[in-house]
């Protein structure tokens, strides 16, 4: 009879307990771990000594941990069984194992769909530069190589080797020149399509460099994007500027007075600039499906930047773009090679900055944090600066913290108060446009 009032009393207390256990608020609510419902293996370890819960430990819906061969003993029983305990130590053991290797596994499988990508995208840049380059050099290569492999009158008096490789030099050393006279002769026939083709080489070959001073691989490089950028400068920016430079040599050329090419920087430099800008931000947008009401944000927000930007480099290039050393079918072959080099150019200044600033901050271990920021979808030029200031903003922390409140109207170069340091080269052009309307004058009288 005592053994069971024992029983039968070791049985209440088991109940308030789990009773008190589940009406306990949840975050005093504690999990019944292999520890809690062995008291004596408790007992025996110190509570700091707890093993961390893993995922893989978790129950399903209670965040316990799966049942084991001592959590199955019965809750009444005094004692505790080594071999139990042994068991769940292992099973525990086999449960971080798992998740290590299951963690392991996921790393390998995200490397290995990157390789993919990288092999992707280095496959498709080196078929369009194998194209690029026999399309250029096929005739001259085949040309150089039927001088070696055919016999020449100078192979009889021993001059042959030096007279193939001069010939081979001459060739390659005309190559540019031949290049600009082909391309020359098919923009007088289609002038628009030509126009259009050159700018959308330009565009794509500039998106690209902006993307790898971002910090982007083989691995990470969107050539989608580059394609949209390349798109864009097909569509828009070839053919209107096209017509653009048409008018401008009819309306603004003042019978080719010198002051001419100055009007022509500045109508260029300021309204034409704005709408180009946001016809390429609104063709970017369009192509990559975006709210034409989010485009407009942009192009609103940006607007300055840009052409500050512009106003950097632009206009002392213009004096030969709008001059007549340049032929009209020529102009824009030269403004979109002087677009690659300006790009070019900015990406290794910019980069270089960021690199000096965020050693000063001490914040060069973090910079791979910065290396990926979303485009901003506007001219590559741009699409550099704003990056630029995104990444070294002082209010913004490594780990992109204020990411999501960043706002482009509060750049470093932010109109008005900047607007008449940043027009400086506005007005020192005017010197240049003189002295090259001098050397054009001096070139014709040759």
């Amino acid at each position: 009879m005592a053994l069971h009032h024992f029983i039968f009393t070791k049985i209440l207390v088991a109940c308030a307990l789990l009773g008190a256990q589940a009406l306990a608020p949840p975050a005093l609510r504690t999990a019944p771990t292999a520890r809690r419902r062995c008291p004596a293996l408790a007992a025996g370890r110190d509570a700091p000594g707890d093993r961390p819960p893993t995922v893989l430990a978790a129950g399903k819906d209670t965040g316990d941990r799966p049942r084991t061969a001592l959590a199955s003993k019965n809750p009444l029983t005094t004692t505790f069984d080594a071999a139990a305990v042994d068991y769940d130590d292992s099973d525990y053991g086999r449960e971080m194992k798992a998740a290590r290797r299951q963690a392991a596994a996921d790393r390998l499988d995200v490397i290995k769909r990157l390789n993919v990508i990288a092999y992707v995208n280095a496959g498709f840049i080196a078929f369009v530069a194998l194209g690029v380059g026999y399309e250029l050099l096929h005739v001259d290569a085949e040309a150089i190589l039927a001088l070696f492999q055919y016999s020449l009158p100078a192979d009889n008096d021993g001059t042959g080797l030096a007279y193939r490789v001069a010939t081979s030099f001459d060739l390659l050393a005309r190559l540019p020149s031949e290049s600009i006279q082909g391309y020359e002769a098919l923009v007088k026939v289609h002038p628009v399509f030509y126009k259009a083709c050159t700018s959308g080489v330009a565009y794509t070959l500039g998106d690209f460099v902006s993307q790898v001073y971002q910090g982007r691989t083989l691995k990470t490089v969107d050539l989608a994007r580059s394609a949209r950028s390349g798109a864009a400068g097909f569509v828009g920016h070839g053919p209107l500027c096209h017509y653009w430079m048409v008018f401008m040599e009819t309306y603004l050329d003042f019978d080719g007075a010198w002051y001419g090419t100055g009007v022509k920087v500045l109508a260029d430099q300021t309204v034409w600039s704005l709408y180009l800008n946001a016809c390429y931000s609104f063709l970017i947008g369009t192509f990559a499906l975006r709210d034409p009401r989010e485009v407009w944000k942009d192009v609103n927000a940006t607007s300055w930047p840009a052409l500050r930007s512009s106003w950097r480099f632009w206009p002392f290039v213009h004096c030969i773009s709008f001059s007549h050393l340049v032929p009209l079918d020529l102009k824009l072959l030269w403004v979109d090679a002087m677009e690659i080099v300006w790009v070019t150019i900015l990406s290794k200044v910019a980069n270089d900055d960021k690199e000096s600033r965020l050693e000063e901050r001490g914040l060069e271990e973090d910079a791979e944090v910065l290396e990926m920021v979303e485009s901003f979808g506007v001219d590559p030029t741009l699409e550099i600066e704003l990056t630029r200031e995104f990444e070294l903003d002082a209010s913004l922390n490594a780990d992109l913290a204020n990411e999501g409140s960043f706002d482009e109207q509060k750049l470093s170069f932010e109109l008005p108060k900047e607007a008449l340091l940043a027009a400086w080269p506005l007005l020192a052009m005017w010197p240049v446009i003189y002295g090259t309307f001098q050397l054009e004058k001096l070139i014709m009288a040759g």
